[in-house]
């Protein structure tokens, strides 16, 4: 796991110089402590057939730590590669390579290394071999290209933005790092501001910026002297496709774990208690059989309805790891500044102030990291998903009765708190008169269109509509069979996922130089998950059904029986108390993003009203604060 960057200019005006990527590197620095790599290219003329290259790389060592392996890496006709990632299959295709090209003169036992090797082979197409997480760059003399691509489920970022049409293209890991660029236009985008304000995220390929692109999941760019080429690859669709069982889905797991366990540096796995972590840390326990030792990791706080560390207690000791267990108590003004600045643009998933937590603690022990993530987008874990299977038989009642449900006896119900039974019924009933796009949108929806038109200046609004639009037509796309579930499941892989649960991963535990590791994200479990019938996932009554049945005799029955929890603080309670100073003097401040962008009145509407405890906004004032937190911190770059 790295850090990396680049500068290639076809014109003089856009050309980098080490002072450049030096900044760039520096950005980058708690990405990769164990290394720092800077190429430049020596040429003093730069035209469409030499353009100038600026390659920049930093190291976090867990695949063959010798400084061999150290990159910007070069192999033997001058291709240059960084990359960022992990790449579970190198062995495999190393193997595969060396009986295709036997003369091949092998100098490490990096995943880098046999990465280049395979675009030496196979060209742009080598991304479809590739089982792992990256984002990597290479730079061809041979065809004076420079090659980009993001892994099938996007657990890795990359951002660009071109100059000029196609004079200078420029990349990096971090958003910070790419503002080092001086031609880098920083013009705040209208709609990627209205993304943020609706999803709580900048959905790619949009950023927060005008003409700063994130690079989709599953997506390449070429780049030459003649333009700029968009491409993608694809899931494979031909794995275990005919065997639906949970010893399938059990052994595929099993060894996808396997496959991630390969490392040079100290490994660990997060567990909370839940569904996901547990099987992930059983998985790793088979694995690796009895002789071994596995580490294992989870939080705590002092609010028990956030509190799962007596669950990861109970499991650990089931399967006998070595467990740490850190209670926390957030200094959260400081550590929401840290925040800020460590995603690069606005973020409002509260959730990642404990991942936070969760990767400092995490990173005094190990280097690396399992974890759950993405068990709930394959395996239909989220409420959601049964919200949106039960919806569909509440459609056959008369519209009045919808209609009654939807708006008087939603309006009536207490719940107050996000956890509370009350406040999910009321957010079901809500939606139960809409279309189901409408419905799935709506729960994920962070600010509600009459709230979001209170608060905006007129002047900003335009263009509010096709942002609103967005993920419902995206679930459309998948809803062609009828089948409600699984389409909300395919939109939060292609959007939710990569956009919010890898980006907050990624970016908070590459702040303390922690890798961590998606098993569930193995293109064999993924292919294969996507392919099952909605009922062997989801009922009514719970989701992760295969799952439970494939790791039943592993793991402590409450495990699967326990109510899922999430991974949350009480941001509302600290709005109240803690965080209430701050809250109001970042929101109303003279200078304020919200008073040059928003109406004042409206949001302190909103802020009385979570005062008062008549309507939690817990997490549309967080997402506010974090806009406000981010905009202080572009002017303060290192």
């Amino acid at each position: 796991m790295c850090g990396i960057a680049g500068v290639i200019s076809w014109r003089q005006q856009f050309a980098s110089n080490r002072t450049i990527l030096e900044r760039m590197s520096a950005c980058l620095a708690h990405r990769g402590p164990d290394g720092e790599g800077i190429y430049l290219s020596t040429d003093h003329e730069i035209d469409a057939n030499r353009p100038g290259v600026g390659l920049v790389h930093r190291r976090l060592a867990v695949i063959d730590p010798n400084p061999r392996a150290n990159q910007p890496f070069e192999d033997e006709t001058g291709r240059r590669i960084v990359f960022n990632g992990e790449i579970y299959n190198f062995q495999p295709l190393r193997r595969e390579l060396s009986a295709l090209c036997p003369q091949y003169p092998w100098r490490t036992q990096s995943d880098t290394e046999v990465l280049l090797a395979a675009y030496g082979v196979w060209g742009e197409r080598c991304v479809d071999r590739l089982n792992g997480m990256f984002a990597f760059a290479i730079w061809d003399p041979t065809q004076q290209s420079l090659f980009l691509a993001r892994d099938r489920m996007g657990q890795k970022p990359l951002y660009w933005a071109a100059a000029d049409g196609n004079g200078a293209i420029a990349f990096a890991s971090e958003l910070k790092a790419l503002r080092q660029v001086p031609w880098v236009d920083q013009s705040i985008s209208q709609g990627g501001l209205m993304d943020y304000l609706c999803w709580g995220y900048v959905p790619a390929p949009g950023t927060i910026y005008q003409n700063i692109e994130k690079l989709s999941r599953s997506s390449t760019l070429v780049v030459n002297g003649s333009g700029i080429r968009r491409g993608t690859f694809t899931i494979p669709t031909d794995v275990g496709v005919s065997d639906h069982s949970a010893a399938h889905a059990r052994q595929l797991i099993i060894n996808a774990v396997q496959r991630q366990l390969v490392s040079d540096v100290p490994l660990g796995c997060f567990l909370s208690g839940g569904i996901d972590s547990s099987i992930i840390a059983a998985a790793m326990r088979q694995a690796v059989g009895n002789s071994q030792s596995i580490h294992t990791f989870s939080i705590g706080f002092d609010d028990p309805r956030y509190d799962e560390t007596t669950y990861a207690a109970k499991v650990a000791r089931h399967l006998g790891t070595k467990h740490e267990q850190f209670v926390v108590r957030p200094d959260a003004a400081e550590d929401l500044s840290k925040m800020a600045s460590s995603f690069g643009e606005p973020f409002a998933d509260s959730s990642s102030l404990p991942t936070h937590y969760l990767s400092r603690e995490t990173r005094k022990h190990v280097t690396v990291a399992l974890s759950g993530d993405g068990g709930d987008e394959l395996f239909g874990g989220y409420d959601r998903y049964r919200a949106m299977m039960m919806s569909r038989s509440l459609e056959c009642l008369p519209a009045a009765i919808r209609s009654l449900a939807a708006g008087p006896i939603t309006r009536i119900l207490p719940g107050r708190h996000p956890k509370s039974k009350l406040t999910r019924l009321k957010r079901f009933l809500a939606g139960v008169n809409q279309t189901a796009a409408e419905r799935y949108a709506g729960y994920l929806r962070l600010f509600d269109g009459p709230t979001l038109r209170a608060m905006l200046s007129p002047s900003i609004q335009e263009g509010l509509e096709k942002n609103e639009r967005w993920l419902g037509e995206l679930y459309n796309h998948f809803h062609t069979d009828n089948d409600p579930t699984r389409a909300a499941m395919f939109s939060d892989q292609l959007t939710y996922l990569p956009g919010d649960l890898f980006a907050k991963v990624d970016a908070c535990s590459m702040r303390h130089a922690l890798e961590v590791r998606s098993p569930f994200m193995d293109i064999d479990v993924v292919s294969w998950a996507n392919q099952l019938p909605t009922d062997t996932l989801t009922n009514r009554r719970q989701g992760k059904l295969i799952l439970r049945k494939a790791f039943a005799d592993d793991l402590p029955p409450m495990v699967f029986s326990r109510p899922k929890m999430g991974f949350a603080v009480p941001i509302g309670e600290w709005f109240r108390t803690s965080l209430r100073p701050m809250l109001e003097d970042h929101l109303f401040d003279g200078r304020s993003f919200a008073s040059s962008h928003f109406q004042l009145s409206a949001i302190r509407q909103l802020v009385r009203d979570h005062l008062a405890g008549r309507i939690d906004h817990s997490q549309r004032l967080y997402a506010l604060l974090m806009l406000e937190l981010w905009h202080r911190d572009q002017g303060n770059l290192t």
